[in-house]
Protein backbone atom coordinates (compact mmCIF):
# COMPACT_ATOMS: atom_id res chain seq x y z
CA UNK A 1 0.00 0.00 0.00
CA UNK A 2 2.70 2.53 0.66
CA UNK A 3 4.13 2.19 -2.67
CA UNK A 4 0.80 3.13 -4.00
CA UNK A 5 0.29 6.24 -1.92
CA UNK A 6 2.85 8.81 -0.80
CA UNK A 7 4.70 9.13 2.23
CA UNK A 8 2.15 10.62 4.59
CA UNK A 9 -0.81 8.25 4.21
CA UNK A 10 -1.02 5.93 7.37
CA UNK A 11 -3.20 3.61 8.31
CA UNK A 12 -5.34 4.95 10.52
CA UNK A 13 -9.33 4.67 11.94
CA UNK A 14 -10.97 8.13 10.77
CA UNK A 15 -14.42 6.60 11.46
CA UNK A 16 -15.45 5.14 14.55
CA UNK A 17 -17.54 2.80 13.80
CA UNK A 18 -14.94 -0.51 12.49
CA UNK A 19 -11.42 -0.86 12.71
CA UNK A 20 -9.51 -1.50 9.43
CA UNK A 21 -10.47 -5.22 7.88
CA UNK A 22 -7.01 -6.93 7.16
CA UNK A 23 -8.49 -10.24 5.46
CA UNK A 24 -9.75 -9.59 2.06
CA UNK A 25 -11.34 -12.22 0.77
CA UNK A 26 -11.29 -11.20 -3.01
CA UNK A 27 -8.08 -13.73 -3.34
CA UNK A 28 -10.31 -16.57 -2.23
CA UNK A 29 -12.73 -16.01 -4.30
CA UNK A 30 -10.22 -16.04 -7.35
CA UNK A 31 -10.17 -19.37 -9.50
CA UNK A 32 -7.34 -20.97 -10.98
CA UNK A 33 -8.53 -22.84 -14.63
CA UNK A 34 -6.03 -25.96 -14.99
CA UNK A 35 -5.51 -26.92 -18.40
CA UNK A 36 -5.71 -30.44 -18.78
CA UNK A 37 -3.20 -32.21 -20.83
CA UNK A 38 -3.85 -32.96 -24.48
CA UNK A 39 -3.13 -36.31 -24.22
CA UNK A 40 -4.45 -38.23 -21.08
CA UNK A 41 -3.40 -41.98 -21.59
CA UNK A 42 -0.56 -43.22 -19.37
CA UNK A 43 2.63 -43.39 -20.72
CA UNK A 44 5.06 -46.08 -19.36
CA UNK A 45 8.58 -45.10 -19.70
CA UNK A 46 12.37 -47.06 -18.51
CA UNK A 47 13.22 -45.00 -15.74
CA UNK A 48 17.02 -44.64 -16.19
CA UNK A 49 17.70 -41.70 -14.04
CA UNK A 50 17.39 -40.90 -10.58
CA UNK A 51 14.40 -38.74 -9.92
CA UNK A 52 14.96 -35.21 -9.80
CA UNK A 53 12.79 -32.00 -8.21
CA UNK A 54 10.85 -30.29 -10.28
CA UNK A 55 10.75 -26.45 -9.98
CA UNK A 56 7.37 -25.52 -9.12
CA UNK A 57 6.00 -22.44 -11.39
CA UNK A 58 4.70 -19.73 -8.81
CA UNK A 59 1.30 -18.09 -9.16
CA UNK A 60 0.83 -14.34 -10.01
CA UNK A 61 0.20 -12.22 -7.34
CA UNK A 62 -3.49 -11.35 -6.83
CA UNK A 63 -4.32 -7.84 -7.92
CA UNK A 64 -7.17 -5.98 -5.85
CA UNK A 65 -8.56 -2.66 -7.85
CA UNK A 66 -10.98 -0.65 -6.82
CA UNK A 67 -14.00 -1.86 -8.40
CA UNK A 68 -13.17 -5.09 -6.44
CA UNK A 69 -13.15 -3.38 -3.43
CA UNK A 70 -16.61 -1.42 -4.09
CA UNK A 71 -18.25 -4.85 -5.74
CA UNK A 72 -16.93 -6.81 -2.89
CA UNK A 73 -19.15 -7.21 0.69
CA UNK A 74 -16.19 -8.73 2.04
CA UNK A 75 -15.16 -5.40 4.79
CA UNK A 76 -16.55 -2.48 5.38
CA UNK A 77 -13.57 -0.22 4.65
CA UNK A 78 -12.02 3.14 4.49
CA UNK A 79 -10.23 3.81 1.63
CA UNK A 80 -6.56 3.36 3.53
CA UNK A 81 -6.83 0.00 4.33
CA UNK A 82 -6.91 -0.70 0.06
CA UNK A 83 -4.56 -1.12 -2.49
CA UNK A 84 -5.02 1.47 -4.68
CA UNK A 85 -2.03 1.90 -7.05
CA UNK A 86 -3.91 4.19 -9.30
CA UNK A 87 -4.55 6.83 -6.99
CA UNK A 88 -1.31 8.22 -5.67
CA UNK A 89 0.33 11.50 -6.22
CA UNK A 90 3.22 10.23 -8.04
CA UNK A 91 0.53 8.66 -10.38
CA UNK A 92 -0.64 12.08 -10.78
CA UNK A 93 2.87 13.36 -12.02
CA UNK A 94 3.12 10.91 -14.66
CA UNK A 95 -0.43 11.59 -16.43
CA UNK A 96 -1.33 14.68 -15.77
CA UNK A 97 0.63 15.91 -18.86
CA UNK A 98 -0.77 13.58 -21.55
CA UNK A 99 -4.31 15.10 -22.06
CA UNK A 100 -4.80 17.74 -24.53
CA UNK A 101 -6.95 19.50 -21.68
CA UNK A 102 -6.14 18.75 -17.85
CA UNK A 103 -8.28 20.12 -15.00
CA UNK A 104 -7.79 20.13 -10.93
CA UNK A 105 -10.84 20.69 -8.85
CA UNK A 106 -9.95 21.49 -5.57
CA UNK A 107 -12.42 21.10 -2.03
CA UNK A 108 -12.73 23.81 -0.25
CA UNK A 109 -12.15 21.74 2.70
CA UNK A 110 -8.71 21.15 2.10
CA UNK A 111 -7.97 24.48 1.26
CA UNK A 112 -9.04 25.34 4.73
CA UNK A 113 -6.96 22.95 6.13
CA UNK A 114 -3.99 23.65 4.53
CA UNK A 115 -4.71 27.46 5.53
CA UNK A 116 -5.04 26.42 9.00
CA UNK A 117 -1.55 24.53 9.07
CA UNK A 118 0.56 27.01 7.04
CA UNK A 119 -1.14 30.32 9.32
CA UNK A 120 -2.32 31.86 6.16
CA UNK A 121 -5.40 33.64 4.92
CA UNK A 122 -7.52 31.08 2.37
CA UNK A 123 -8.15 33.07 -0.38
CA UNK A 124 -3.69 32.69 0.15
CA UNK A 125 -3.74 28.88 0.24
CA UNK A 126 -5.80 28.72 -2.97
CA UNK A 127 -3.41 30.99 -4.43
CA UNK A 128 -1.04 28.54 -3.39
CA UNK A 129 -2.08 25.29 -4.27
CA UNK A 130 -3.11 26.56 -8.33
CA UNK A 131 0.46 27.90 -8.68
CA UNK A 132 1.54 24.73 -7.56
CA UNK A 133 -0.89 22.82 -10.15
CA UNK A 134 -0.11 25.44 -12.76
CA UNK A 135 3.60 24.73 -12.57
CA UNK A 136 2.79 21.14 -13.16
CA UNK A 137 1.15 22.03 -16.78
CA UNK A 138 -2.06 21.98 -15.59
CA UNK A 139 -4.47 24.12 -17.64
CA UNK A 140 -6.93 25.28 -14.83
CA UNK A 141 -7.46 24.46 -11.34
CA UNK A 142 -11.19 25.41 -10.08
CA UNK A 143 -13.14 24.96 -6.70
CA UNK A 144 -15.35 22.31 -6.68
CA UNK A 145 -17.81 23.61 -4.86
CA UNK A 146 -19.34 24.89 -8.49
CA UNK A 147 -20.41 20.88 -8.58
CA UNK A 148 -22.13 21.45 -4.90
CA UNK A 149 -23.90 24.89 -6.53
CA UNK A 150 -25.33 22.20 -8.78
CA UNK A 151 -26.21 19.57 -6.04
CA UNK A 152 -27.70 22.52 -3.42
CA UNK A 153 -30.14 23.95 -5.92
CA UNK A 154 -31.32 20.34 -6.56
CA UNK A 155 -31.49 19.11 -2.95
CA UNK A 156 -34.69 20.63 -1.65
CA UNK A 157 -36.82 19.69 -5.18
CA UNK A 158 -35.99 16.29 -4.58
CA UNK A 159 -36.78 16.15 -0.61
CA UNK A 160 -40.30 17.88 -1.45
CA UNK A 161 -41.29 15.20 -4.86
CA UNK A 162 -39.32 12.27 -3.54
CA UNK A 163 -41.81 9.37 -3.26
CA UNK A 164 -40.89 7.98 -0.29
CA UNK A 165 -40.04 11.88 1.48
CA UNK A 166 -43.57 11.23 3.02
CA UNK A 167 -42.84 8.12 5.24
CA UNK A 168 -38.84 8.65 5.29
CA UNK A 169 -36.51 10.87 5.29
CA UNK A 170 -33.77 11.83 1.98
CA UNK A 171 -30.40 10.89 2.77
CA UNK A 172 -27.73 13.00 1.35
CA UNK A 173 -25.25 11.01 -0.81
CA UNK A 174 -21.93 13.56 -0.87
CA UNK A 175 -20.08 11.14 1.64
CA UNK A 176 -18.70 8.07 0.13
CA UNK A 177 -17.86 6.17 2.96
CA UNK A 178 -21.71 6.38 4.43
CA UNK A 179 -22.46 5.18 0.71
CA UNK A 180 -20.48 2.41 1.22
CA UNK A 181 -21.66 1.34 4.52
CA UNK A 182 -25.21 1.56 3.24
CA UNK A 183 -24.56 -0.28 -0.01
CA UNK A 184 -22.64 -3.13 1.97
CA UNK A 185 -24.49 -3.28 5.60
CA UNK A 186 -27.99 -1.47 5.25
CA UNK A 187 -28.95 -2.09 1.87
CA UNK A 188 -32.30 -2.60 2.14
CA UNK A 189 -33.06 -0.10 4.48
CA UNK A 190 -30.76 2.73 3.63
CA UNK A 191 -30.08 2.59 -0.15
CA UNK A 192 -33.70 3.56 -1.53
CA UNK A 193 -33.64 6.54 0.92
CA UNK A 194 -29.92 7.93 -0.45
CA UNK A 195 -30.25 10.80 -2.68
CA UNK A 196 -29.75 9.92 -6.24
CA UNK A 197 -27.80 13.47 -6.54
CA UNK A 198 -24.47 13.57 -7.38
CA UNK A 199 -21.64 15.03 -5.04
CA UNK A 200 -19.94 17.96 -5.86
CA UNK A 201 -16.52 15.79 -7.17
CA UNK A 202 -18.72 13.43 -9.31
CA UNK A 203 -20.71 16.86 -10.76
CA UNK A 204 -17.49 18.55 -11.58
CA UNK A 205 -16.01 15.24 -13.28
CA UNK A 206 -19.33 15.47 -15.68
CA UNK A 207 -18.50 19.16 -15.79
CA UNK A 208 -15.26 18.83 -16.86
CA UNK A 209 -15.58 15.50 -19.10
CA UNK A 210 -18.79 16.68 -20.62
CA UNK A 211 -19.49 20.66 -20.66
CA UNK A 212 -15.65 21.72 -20.77
CA UNK A 213 -14.69 19.25 -23.67
CA UNK A 214 -17.39 20.39 -25.68
CA UNK A 215 -16.68 23.90 -25.12
CA UNK A 216 -12.98 23.08 -26.25
CA UNK A 217 -14.05 20.97 -28.80
CA UNK A 218 -12.03 17.60 -27.18
CA UNK A 219 -13.40 13.74 -26.78
CA UNK A 220 -13.36 13.12 -23.00
CA UNK A 221 -10.20 11.16 -23.40
CA UNK A 222 -8.37 13.71 -24.76
CA UNK A 223 -9.45 15.79 -21.28
CA UNK A 224 -8.02 15.20 -17.83
CA UNK A 225 -9.36 15.54 -14.24
CA UNK A 226 -8.17 15.21 -11.15
CA UNK A 227 -9.68 16.36 -7.65
CA UNK A 228 -7.91 16.88 -4.26
CA UNK A 229 -10.37 15.89 -1.15
CA UNK A 230 -10.59 16.02 2.06
CA UNK A 231 -11.26 12.31 2.20
CA UNK A 232 -9.71 8.92 0.63
CA UNK A 233 -12.99 7.33 0.24
CA UNK A 234 -13.55 10.05 -2.38
CA UNK A 235 -10.36 8.15 -4.28
CA UNK A 236 -13.17 4.66 -4.38
CA UNK A 237 -16.32 6.84 -5.47
CA UNK A 238 -13.84 8.20 -8.74
CA UNK A 239 -13.79 4.96 -9.70
CA UNK A 240 -17.32 3.98 -9.26
CA UNK A 241 -18.70 2.55 -12.76
CA UNK A 242 -21.34 5.06 -12.90
CA UNK A 243 -19.03 7.89 -12.93
CA UNK A 244 -17.23 6.48 -15.98
CA UNK A 245 -18.24 8.60 -19.33
CA UNK A 246 -21.50 7.66 -21.06
CA UNK A 247 -21.07 5.23 -23.56
CA UNK A 248 -17.26 4.48 -22.11
CA UNK A 249 -16.17 1.62 -20.30
CA UNK A 250 -12.47 2.76 -19.64
CA UNK A 251 -12.80 6.45 -19.27
CA UNK A 252 -13.82 7.69 -15.70
CA UNK A 253 -15.02 11.52 -15.37
CA UNK A 254 -12.14 11.73 -12.34
CA UNK A 255 -9.41 10.23 -14.00
CA UNK A 256 -7.37 10.22 -10.50
CA UNK A 257 -7.95 11.76 -6.30
CA UNK A 258 -5.24 12.98 -4.29
CA UNK A 259 -5.73 14.09 -0.50
CA UNK A 260 -5.29 17.07 1.12
CA UNK A 261 -2.25 15.62 3.44
CA UNK A 262 -0.92 14.17 0.55
CA UNK A 263 -1.08 17.51 -1.74
CA UNK A 264 0.50 19.34 1.65
CA UNK A 265 3.46 16.79 1.64
CA UNK A 266 4.54 18.28 -1.92
CA UNK A 267 3.58 22.03 -1.11
CA UNK A 268 6.39 22.78 1.20
CA UNK A 269 8.47 24.15 -1.08
CA UNK A 270 6.23 26.75 -3.35
CA UNK A 271 5.98 30.42 -3.76
CA UNK A 272 2.80 32.20 -4.75
CA UNK A 273 2.99 33.23 -8.00
CA UNK A 274 3.46 36.90 -8.55
CA UNK A 275 2.22 39.33 -11.03
CA UNK A 276 -0.15 36.76 -12.95
CA UNK A 277 -2.28 37.93 -15.84
CA UNK A 278 -5.39 35.79 -15.03
CA UNK A 279 -8.85 35.94 -17.11
CA UNK A 280 -11.84 37.24 -15.12
CA UNK A 281 -13.81 34.02 -15.47
CA UNK A 282 -14.60 30.92 -13.06
CA UNK A 283 -12.33 28.71 -14.46
CA UNK A 284 -9.69 31.41 -13.53
CA UNK A 285 -11.45 32.58 -9.68
CA UNK A 286 -9.84 29.87 -7.53
CA UNK A 287 -6.46 30.81 -9.46
CA UNK A 288 -7.18 34.17 -8.09
CA UNK A 289 -8.01 32.90 -4.44
CA UNK A 290 -11.82 33.50 -5.12
CA UNK A 291 -13.80 30.31 -3.70
CA UNK A 292 -17.39 29.97 -3.13
CA UNK A 293 -18.90 30.20 0.38
CA UNK A 294 -22.49 28.03 1.52
CA UNK A 295 -23.67 28.77 5.38
CA UNK A 296 -24.38 25.24 7.02
CA UNK A 297 -20.98 23.95 7.81
CA UNK A 298 -17.44 22.34 6.01
CA UNK A 299 -20.13 19.34 5.09
CA UNK A 300 -21.53 21.57 2.17
CA UNK A 301 -24.29 22.93 4.08
CA UNK A 302 -27.18 20.32 2.49
CA UNK A 303 -29.68 20.28 5.75
CA UNK A 304 -29.13 24.12 6.14
CA UNK A 305 -30.10 24.73 2.38
CA UNK A 306 -32.90 22.16 2.60
CA UNK A 307 -34.25 23.98 5.69
CA UNK A 308 -34.01 27.52 4.82
CA UNK A 309 -35.41 26.91 1.03
CA UNK A 310 -38.74 25.40 3.18
CA UNK A 311 -38.80 27.99 5.38
CA UNK A 312 -38.38 30.72 2.75
CA UNK A 313 -41.51 28.44 1.12
CA UNK A 314 -43.64 28.29 3.67
CA UNK A 315 -42.88 31.76 5.19
CA UNK A 316 -41.62 30.13 8.69
CA UNK A 317 -38.42 29.95 11.04
CA UNK A 318 -36.14 27.61 11.61
CA UNK A 319 -35.70 26.31 15.12
CA UNK A 320 -32.19 24.73 16.07
CA UNK A 321 -31.26 21.85 18.45
CA UNK A 322 -27.55 21.34 18.72
CA UNK A 323 -27.60 18.05 20.07
CA UNK A 324 -23.75 17.44 20.01
CA UNK A 325 -21.17 18.81 17.35
CA UNK A 326 -21.73 15.49 15.38
CA UNK A 327 -25.72 15.63 15.46
CA UNK A 328 -27.71 18.51 15.06
CA UNK A 329 -31.75 19.30 14.32
CA UNK A 330 -33.21 22.12 12.46
CA UNK A 331 -37.20 22.64 12.78
CA UNK A 332 -39.42 24.25 10.23
CA UNK A 333 -42.22 25.56 12.09
CA UNK A 334 -44.85 24.71 9.62
CA UNK A 335 -47.66 22.38 9.18
CA UNK A 336 -46.54 19.39 9.06
CA UNK A 337 -43.29 20.43 10.99
CA UNK A 338 -40.47 20.02 8.30
CA UNK A 339 -37.71 18.71 10.33
CA UNK A 340 -34.15 18.41 8.70
CA UNK A 341 -31.35 16.56 10.67
CA UNK A 342 -27.13 16.19 10.72
CA UNK A 343 -25.71 13.03 11.77
CA UNK A 344 -21.87 12.59 11.47
CA UNK A 345 -19.81 9.72 12.73
CA UNK A 346 -21.03 6.28 12.37
CA UNK A 347 -22.00 5.65 16.26
CA UNK A 348 -24.63 8.96 15.15
CA UNK A 349 -25.46 6.47 11.97
CA UNK A 350 -26.30 3.51 14.36
CA UNK A 351 -28.29 5.34 15.82
CA UNK A 352 -30.02 6.48 13.36
CA UNK A 353 -30.47 3.17 11.39
CA UNK A 354 -31.85 1.91 14.84
CA UNK A 355 -34.49 4.85 15.37
CA UNK A 356 -35.54 3.76 11.42
CA UNK A 357 -35.27 -0.05 11.95
CA UNK A 358 -37.56 0.85 15.50
CA UNK A 359 -40.08 3.37 13.66
CA UNK A 360 -38.93 5.05 17.02
CA UNK A 361 -38.15 8.65 17.25
CA UNK A 362 -39.45 11.85 15.18
CA UNK A 363 -40.08 11.95 11.81
CA UNK A 364 -37.56 13.48 9.63
CA UNK A 365 -37.62 14.93 5.90
CA UNK A 366 -34.07 15.06 5.31
CA UNK A 367 -30.74 14.42 6.72
CA UNK A 368 -27.16 15.32 6.21
CA UNK A 369 -25.40 12.17 6.75
CA UNK A 370 -21.40 12.35 7.03
CA UNK A 371 -19.51 9.17 8.02
CA UNK A 372 -16.52 11.05 9.60
CA UNK A 373 -16.98 12.70 13.36
CA UNK A 374 -17.04 16.40 12.97
CA UNK A 375 -18.05 16.17 9.00
CA UNK A 376 -15.84 16.62 6.13
CA UNK A 377 -13.55 19.32 7.75
CA UNK A 378 -12.18 16.44 9.55
CA UNK A 379 -12.00 13.84 6.70
CA UNK A 380 -9.69 11.32 7.11
CA UNK A 381 -7.20 12.95 4.22
CA UNK A 382 -7.27 16.21 6.35
CA UNK A 383 -3.98 17.38 8.07
CA UNK A 384 -3.77 16.28 11.82
CA UNK A 385 -2.19 17.37 14.88
CA UNK A 386 -0.61 14.70 17.48
CA UNK A 387 -3.07 14.61 20.54
CA UNK A 388 -6.68 15.38 20.88
CA UNK A 389 -6.25 18.25 21.99
CA UNK A 390 -4.13 19.18 18.66
CA UNK A 391 -6.49 18.05 16.65
CA UNK A 392 -9.83 19.32 18.33
CA UNK A 393 -7.92 22.93 17.89
CA UNK A 394 -7.15 22.33 13.82
CA UNK A 395 -10.78 21.16 13.32
CA UNK A 396 -12.03 24.37 15.08
CA UNK A 397 -9.65 26.67 12.65
CA UNK A 398 -10.20 24.75 9.92
CA UNK A 399 -14.24 25.58 10.52
CA UNK A 400 -13.47 28.67 10.88
CA UNK A 401 -11.54 29.51 7.58
CA UNK A 402 -14.16 27.47 5.51
CA UNK A 403 -17.32 29.64 7.50
CA UNK A 404 -15.04 33.09 5.96
CA UNK A 405 -15.52 31.83 2.62
CA UNK A 406 -18.16 34.55 1.08
CA UNK A 407 -21.06 33.41 -0.15
CA UNK A 408 -21.25 34.71 -4.15
CA UNK A 409 -24.59 35.37 -6.14
CA UNK A 410 -26.36 32.14 -8.36
CA UNK A 411 -25.16 34.63 -11.30
CA UNK A 412 -22.06 32.04 -12.29
CA UNK A 413 -24.30 29.31 -11.35
CA UNK A 414 -27.06 30.29 -13.63
CA UNK A 415 -24.61 31.02 -16.66
CA UNK A 416 -22.80 28.32 -16.61
CA UNK A 417 -26.48 26.10 -16.38
CA UNK A 418 -27.33 28.07 -19.17
CA UNK A 419 -24.06 27.78 -20.96
CA UNK A 420 -23.35 23.63 -20.59
CA UNK A 421 -27.75 23.09 -21.72
CA UNK A 422 -26.88 24.57 -25.24
CA UNK A 423 -23.94 22.50 -25.55
CA UNK A 424 -25.89 19.36 -24.60
CA UNK A 425 -29.66 19.82 -23.82
CA UNK A 426 -29.66 16.30 -21.94
CA UNK A 427 -26.96 17.29 -19.47
CA UNK A 428 -29.18 17.49 -16.29
CA UNK A 429 -29.33 13.71 -16.92
CA UNK A 430 -25.23 13.78 -15.74
CA UNK A 431 -26.35 15.76 -12.50
CA UNK A 432 -27.63 12.26 -11.11
CA UNK A 433 -26.77 8.71 -10.40
CA UNK A 434 -28.03 5.56 -8.75
CA UNK A 435 -26.37 3.92 -5.36
CA UNK A 436 -27.08 -0.25 -5.79
CA UNK A 437 -27.16 -3.13 -2.57
CA UNK A 438 -24.16 -5.09 -2.42
CA UNK A 439 -25.28 -8.46 -1.84
CA UNK A 440 -23.14 -10.66 1.38
CA UNK A 441 -20.99 -13.69 -0.17
CA UNK A 442 -20.73 -16.29 2.34
CA UNK A 443 -16.95 -15.90 1.82
CA UNK A 444 -17.58 -12.63 4.12
CA UNK A 445 -18.02 -15.21 7.46
CA UNK A 446 -14.99 -17.45 7.22
CA UNK A 447 -12.76 -16.51 9.49
CA UNK A 448 -8.93 -18.16 9.32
Amino acid sequence: MEDGFSGVVRLSNISDFIAPNLDCVIPLETKTVHKKPENSLVKIHAKDKPETCEKIESQPAVKISLNDCLACNGCITSAETVLIEEQSIERFWSTVGSKSLSVVSVSPQSVASIAASRQIHISTAARLISAYFRSLGVSYVVDSSIGRQFALSLAYSECSTSPSAASAPILSSACPGFVCFAEKSQGQLLVPLISKIRSPQAINGALVKDYLRRKFNLQPEEVYHATVMPCYDKKLEASRPDFLVPGSSTVRETDLVISTAELASVLKDQELPTNEDLSEDWLHDFSRGKLIGEPGGSSGGYAERVAREHAAKTGRSITRKRIDKNSEVLEVDSEPKFRVGKVYGFRHIQNMVRKMKSGKGEKFNYIEVMACPGGCGNGGGQIKGETGAEREAILNQVEQLYDSIPQQENDLFRSLESDWSSLNPDYRQLLFTDYHVVTSSILTKLQW
